[in-house]
C-alpha cells in the first residue's frame, strides 16, 4: 500500500512539476509574441515618420526651387565679359540672334539618334524616367561613380532654371519643374525646346546653328543630314568642348561619342547593324564642311575665358546672364594680335601651316593679360597657346634640371661641370645641338649655350623623381610613367604649351611663389552672388632658388642663346628651346639632318612673363619645317611685344638668403663659387704725345667686378723690366721715354684675390728730325802716290737720322758732282797737274740741307809740289799753305 501511496506521491509530484513546466512555457511564450508586436509598431511609426520627413524635405527643397518662368524657356540671358580695369565690355556672349526651329523642321534621323542617346522612353515617362533613375542611384551608391539619370525633360529644366552644380537638393528641384514642365508642354514642344537650347561649343548654340557651323546646312535644309552627321550632333552635347569638330585634336574623342550614338540607334531598333557598321566606318573628317565665324575681337583669350568659366563653375556663360570679370589688358591682347596677325614685325611666310603662339602673364599674380591663339586666329580655331602638347626643348632646363638641383643641394651659379662625351643610363649616346664639348664649365655657361650634357648630368644626380615632383609643382605636367625617360632632361616630353610655360617661369620671376594662370578673376550671377576664380600663390622653391635661376638667364639674353630677345632697359631673363626631328620624319619627309620641329622662347621681367612657341602643325611635307630663320620667329614675337607693353624697368632684388663671389652668387650656407680667375683687360693701347713727351696708356675691362679690381702695369726695355704704377684707373703714363727705344707694356688685372691674363702692347718712339749741321775741318790733300785729292770733314749730326753728304768740285769755273755719301770722306781721282780744285761738301737729309762747307786745292805740276788745301768753313776757308821743292 505504501508502494501504491510513494508511486502516487511521485506521480503527482511529476505532474506538478510537467505542470509547472508547461506554465513557464506559456510565459515565457508571452512576452516573446509582444516583442513582435511592439516592433511591427515601432516599424509603422518609422516608416510614418520617414514619409512624413520625406514629404516635408520635399516640400523644403522644392520651396527654394527657381519660379518656373516660362520665357527662360526661349531667351537665354547674355553674359558680359569685362576687362581688367572692371569696366570695359570687351564681348557679350550669348547675344548673337539664334536660328530657332520647330520640330516640324528637325528630320527623324536626328530625332531617333537624340532619343536613342539621351531618353529612349521620351514618349512614355511624365517627366521622370523612374527605372532609369532608380538604375542610376544603385549604380551611384554600389559603385561610387556618377551616372546619369536625366531625361530630356529634366535636361531642359537644368539647361533653363538650374546650375550645372550636381547636387541632392538640385535633383530634387530637377524633378519637381520636370513635371511641371511636362504639365504645360507637350512632348514634342519639348523636345523642340532640346534641340534650340542645348549648347554645341564655344558660341554654337542650338542646333539649326551647329549644323549650319559643321555643315554648311541652313535651318531648311536639316532634312538633308546624313546619319553620320545626325550621330555627332546628337552626340556633342554631352561634353561640346570635347567632342566639337572645329578643333583638330577633339576630332578622335568625337568619332568614338559618334560611334556609340549609332550603337545606341542600333540597340533600339532605328538602324540595323550594317548600317551602324557602315556609319562608324566613315571618317568623321568627309562628313564636315566647316564655315567660319566672323572674326571678333579678342577672341583667343575671349575663348579661353569661356572655357575656364566653364570648367570651374560649369556655368552655361551664353544664358546664365553672367557678369564676367577677366584679367585682359586691351592693349597688351592687341599688341600681340598685331604681331602674330601682320608682318609689320615678322615677315611669316605664305604658310597656314606654319604657327606661332604667344601667352603674356603678370608675373607676380599669374593673371593672363594677352593670349596670342596663333595667327589669323577665329573664333573656335584650335588655341595653340593654350592647348598644343609640345616639345618644351631646353626650355625644360630650369625647370627640371638647375632649378632642382639649387633647391636640393644649394648649388652656386658657379658649380662647375665637365661637359665630355657622355651617355643615357641605358648607353644611348648623347650629343650637344653643336655637336662639340666645352670641357669643365659653370652651370651659368652651360645654361646660357644650352649645353645638354650637363642638363642631363645634373638631372641624374638630382633624381628623377625629385625633379619631376619640382617640375609638377611649376604646373609642368609629368606623369609617373613619363619620368621614366631621361630624355625629359633635355625637353623630350610632349607635354608643353605656352600656357604652361609662362605659369612655371613666372614662379622664378616671383620669388619662388607659384600661381596657375588664370583668366578670370571673378563672376557675379543675376541674383548678386561673386564666385572668385583668381588663382592663389603657392610657395613651390626657396627665394634664393628664383633668383639664382633668374640671375642665370639674365646670362642667356644678355650674351647667350637669347640675345635676339633682348630688350634694353628691362631687367629680362629667359630662355631659348628648339626640338628636332627624329630620323624617322626626318627620312619620310627629306627633311634636312638639322630641321627644327619647334622653337620656343620664354622670358620674364617682375612685371610680365611671356611664353612664345613656334612650329608647323603638322609634317607632311619637305618643306614644313623651321629653318635657321623661321626658328627665331619666338624670340622676335617676344621682343616685339615687350618692347612695346613693359613699362616697368624694376629690377630682380637680391635676397638677404644669397651671396656674391665675384659674378657668381651662391645661397648663404651653401656651395660657395671658386674665386673667379679676373677677366683680362681688352683693347690696350699705347700713343706717344709729344707735347708732354709722354707715352699715353688706356685699356678696358668688361668685368662685373666694379671697382674692387686693380691694374699692375709695367713695360720692359733693352731687356729689362720696370714697375710703372698699381691704379683703379683705366689709364697710365710714362713720362720722358727713351727716344728710339722700343717699349712693351703689360697690364693685369687683380681681381677677387685672382690675376687676370695679362695684355700687352707696343711702342717705338722715334727721334725727332732735324735738320743736319754743315761738316767742319774739310780738308782737301793731294796724294802725289796715289794722283788724287784725298778730302775728309767731321760729322756734326750724331743725333740725326739718315744725314747724306753731297761732295761737289769746282775746276776752270766748272762744278761737278764728286760723290754722294753717308761717310765722312771721298777721293777725287786723276786731278789735272797744275789746277787749283775747290771742294765743297753739305749735308741734308728728309728735313733739310745744311750751309756748304769749302776748300782748295792746287795739284803739283810737273815741276813743283803739291799745295794743299784747308776748310774754308761755311764759305768762309783760309788759304792753304804751298810747300815748295
Amino acid at each position: 500500500m505504501s508502494e501504491n501511496y510513494n508511486s502516487r506521491t511521485e506521480r503527482r509530484k511529476k505532474m506538478q512539476e510537467q505542470q509547472k513546466s508547461s506554465s513557464n512555457k506559456k510565459e515565457n511564450k508571452k512576452p516573446r509574441k509582444g516583442f513582435w508586436k511592439k516592433f511591427l509598431y515601432t516599424c509603422l511609426t518609422l516608416g510614418l515618420v520617414m514619409i512624413l520627413f520625406g514629404v516635408g524635405a520635399f516640400f523644403w527643397i522644392i520651396k527654394d526651387a527657381p519660379k518656373f518662368d516660362e520665357t527662360l524657356l526661349k531667351d537665354p540671358l547674355s553674359s558680359k565679359v569685362y576687362a581688367s580695369d572692371g569696366k570695359t565690355i570687351i564681348a557679350e556672349v550669348g547675344r548673337e540672334k539664334r536660328d530657332e526651329i520647330t520640330i516640324k523642321q528637325i528630320p527623324d534621323v536626328l530625332k531617333n539618334a537624340v532619343l536613342a542617346t539621351e531618353d529612349a522612353r521620351f514618349y512614355q515617362h511624365h517627366g521622370i524616367d523612374v527605372k532609369r533613375t532608380l538604375v542610376a542611384i544603385w549604380t551611384n551608391i554600389t559603385s561610387g561613380t556618377s551616372q546619369g539619370g536625366s531625361t530630356i525633360t529634366q535636361q531642359v529644366v537644368k539647361n533653363s532654371f538650374l546650375s550645372i552644380e550636381k547636387t541632392k537638393t538640385r535633383k530634387v528641384q530637377e524633378w519637381y519643374l520636370a513635371i511641371q514642365l511636362e504639365r504645360r508642354f507637350s512632348k514634342d514642344q519639348i523636345l523642340e525646346m532640346y534641340f534650340n537650347k542645348n549648347l554645341y561649343g564655344n558660341d554654337v548654340y542650338g542646333v539649326a546653328k551647329a549644323a549650319e557651323r559643321f555643315y554648311g546646312l541652313g535651318p531648311d535644309e536639316l532634312n538633308k543630314l546624313t546619319l553620320e552627321q545626325a550621330a555627332l550632333l546628337a552626340g556633342i552635347p554631352q561634353s561640346p568642348n570635347n567632342y566639337m569638330p572645329t578643333v583638330e585634336s577633339n576630332l578622335p574623342v568625337a568619332k568614338k561619342r559618334r560611334d556609340m550614338v549609332l550603337y545606341y540607334m542600333n540597340r533600339h531598333g532605328y538602324i540595323s547593324k550594317a548600317e551602324m557598321e557602315k556609319a562608324q566606318s566613315t571618317p568623321i573628317e568627309k562628313t564636315l564642311n566647316i564655315q567660319q565665324p566672323p572674326a571678333k575681337k579678342y577672341q583667343a583669350f575671349v575663348d579661353t575665358a569661356i572655357t575656364e568659366v566653364q570648367e570651374k563653375t560649369g556655368a552655361n556663360i551664353f544664358e546664365d546672364g553672367l557678369e564676367i570679370y577677366t584679367t585682359i589688358d586691351p592693349e597688351i591682347q592687341q599688341v600681340t594680335e598685331n604681331v602674330l596677325s601682320t608682318n609689320d614685325y615678322i615677315s611669316f611666310p605664305n604658310n597656314d601651316k606654319l604657327q606661332t603662339a604667344v601667352v603674356i602673364t603678370d608675373t607676380q599674380t599669374g593673371a593672363i593679360k594677352a593670349i596670342g591663339g596663333g595667327r589669323n586666329y577665329q573664333t573656335g580655331s584650335f588655341n595653340y597657346a593654350t592647348k598644343i602638347k609640345r616639345h618644351p626643348g631646353s626650355t625644360i632646363k630650369p625647370i627640371l634640371d638647375y632649378g632642382p638641383a639649387i633647391e636640393k643641394f644649394n648649388w652656386s651659379t658657379g658649380h662647375l661641370i665637365k661637359d665630355e662625351k657622355y651617355q643615357y643610363s641605358n648607353g644611348t649616346p648623347i650629343r650637344n645641338a653643336n655637336k662639340s664639348y666645352a670641357g669643365t664649365k659653370t652651370i651659368r655657361d652651360h645654361l646660357a649655350w644650352s649645353r645638354n650634357i650637363p642638363a642631363l648630368k645634373t638631372y641624374q644626380e638630382v633624381g628623377a623623381d625629385y625633379a619631376t615632383d619640382f617640375a609638377n609643382s611649376l604646373g609642368f605636367p609629368i606623369t609617373d610613367t613619363q619620368k621614366a625617360n631621361e630624355s625629359n632632361a633635355i625637353g623630350a616630353i610632349d607635354a608643353a604649351s605656352p600656357l604652361i610655360m609662362a605659369g612655371a617661369y613666372g614662379a622664378f620671376g616671383n620669388g619662388g611663389y607659384y600661381a596657375e594662370p588664370y583668366t578670370v578673376s571673378k563672376i557675379i550671377y543675376p541674383d548678386g552672388t561673386e564666385k572668385d576664380l583668381a588663382s592663389t600663390k603657392k610657395k613651390v622653391m626657396e627665394d634664393s632658388t628664383a633668383f639664382l635661376i633668374t640671375d642665370m638667364l639674365r646670362t642667356v639674353v644678355d650674351s647667350g642663346t637669347g640675345t635676339m630677345a633682348n630688350v634694353r632697359n628691362l631687367d629680362l631673363a629667359g630662355k631659348t628651346g628648339t626640338t628636332s626631328f627624329d630620323p624617322s620624319a626626318i627620312k619620310k619627309y627629306g627633311l634636312p639632318n638639322n630641321a627644327t620641329r619647334d622653337a620656343w622662347f620664354v622670358g620674364y621681367t617682375p612685371q610680365y612673363t611671356g611664353a612664345a612657341w613656334t612650329g608647323y602643325t603638322q609634317t607632311t611635307t619637305s618643306d614644313d619645317f623651321l629653318g635657321s630663320n623661321s626658328a627665331n620667329f619666338s624670340k622676335l614675337a617676344f621682343k616685339a611685344i615687350m618692347s612695346q607693353v613693359a613699362t616697368s624697368t624694376e629690377n630682380f632684388e637680391q635676397p638677404s638668403s644669397v651671396g656674391k663671389l665675384g659674378k657668381e652668387y651662391y645661397v648663404k650656407g651653401g656651395e660657395k663659387p671658386q674665386a673667379p680667375k679676373a677677366d683680362k683687360p681688352t683693347n690696350l693701347q699705347a700713343k706717344y704725345d709729344e707735347a708732354s713727351d709722354s707715352i699715353q696708356l688706356s685699356w678696358n675691362f668688361a668685368s662685373e667686378s666694379g671697382s674692387d679690381t686693380t691694374f699692375d702695369v709695367s713695360y720692359t726695355v733693352d731687356g729689362n723690366t720696370t714697375n710703372l704704377t698699381s691704379t683703379s684707373d683705366r689709364q697710365a703714363v710714362l713720362q720722358s721715354p727713351e727716344k728710339g727705344k722700343t717699349y712693351v707694356f703689360t697690364v693685369v688685372a687683380n681681381s677677387g684675390g685672382t690675376k687676370s691674363n695679362p695684355a700687352s702692347a707696343s711702342l717705338t718712339v722715334e727721334a725727332k728730325q732735324e735738320a743736319p749741321g754743315s761738316p767742319s775741318n774739310l780738308q782737301a790733300n793731294y796724294d802725289k802716290n796715289s794722283n788724287s785729292i784725298v778730302i775728309n770733314w767731321s760729322n756734326n749730326n750724331a743725333n740725326t737720322q739718315n744725314t747724306q753728304f753731297t761732295v761737289t768740285y769746282s775746276v776752270n769755273g766748272s762744278t761737278q758732282t764728286l760723290t754722294t755719301t753717308s761717310e765722312s770722306g771721298a777721293t777725287l781721282s786723276n786731278p789735272v797737274p797744275g789746277q787749283t780744285y775747290v771742294i765743297t761738301v753739305t749735308a741734308s737729309n728728309d728735313t733739310g740741307t745744311s750751309a756748304p762747307a769749302s776748300t782748295s786745292v792746287t795739284v803739283d805740276s810737273a815741276e813743283g809740289g803739291n799745295v794743299n788745301g784747308t776748310d774754308t768753313g761755311n764759305g768762309n776757308g783760309n788759304n792753304g799753305n804751298g810747300n815748295g821743292g
